[in-house]
Order: C-alpha cells, then structure tokens, then sequence
C-alpha cells in the first residue's frame, strides 16, 4: 500500500535568478514549529498561528533594535523644530509697530 501526504506545508518560492530584488535588511525568519512533524488538531485549534504572532513580534523587536543601532538612529526633536519656527512677535504687535 503507498503512504501518501494529504498535507505538506507551504514553503516560499524564491527565484534563483541574480537580477531578483534583494532586500539587505531581510533576516530569515522559521518559526520553531516547522521543525518538527505538524499535527491536524494543533493547526485546527490555531496553535500554530499563535505561536507564529508571537515568534514574528519578537523577532521584528530584535531586528529592529540591530537596525536602529546600526544605522545610529537619532530620534526626532520636534520641540526644537517647534522652536524654531514660532514667531517672535505676535500678529497684534506687528500690526502696531
């Protein structure tokens, strides 16, 4: 009698090709679930979608933080930006002098 799969999980088609767009900033991301046999009620009872949001958000807080490191990212200062551009004199002493 022949075994047959009824379900495999899906897995990303990537080109092979060298003109494909890259994105430099793309870290590989695999959940731990796939390594190992999937079971019918766990995908049922959206188990693995769970574990997935959980996986995924920390994995994008840990990306995020070697970004902005690596980049040096300075933070907006919008008080100063503010500050800048506020009018020394009001429209009624304009008007007056």
């Amino acid at each position: 009698m022949i075994q047959k799969n009824y379900w495999i999980p899906s897995k990303a088609f990537r080109p092979e090709s060298e003109l494909a767009e890259k994105n430099i900033w793309h870290k590989g991301f695999k959940p731990t679930y796939e390594q190992e046999e999937p079971q019918m009620g766990l995908i049922l009872s959206w188990h693995y979608g769970r574990q997935w949001l959980e996986e995924r958000s920390s994995h994008e807080k840990e990306t995020r933080k070697k970004i902005k490191t690596g980049a040096k990212f300075i933070p907006p200062d919008y008080s100063r930006w503010l500050e800048k551009r506020r009018l020394n004199k009001t429209r009624l002493q304009l008007l007056k002098s």
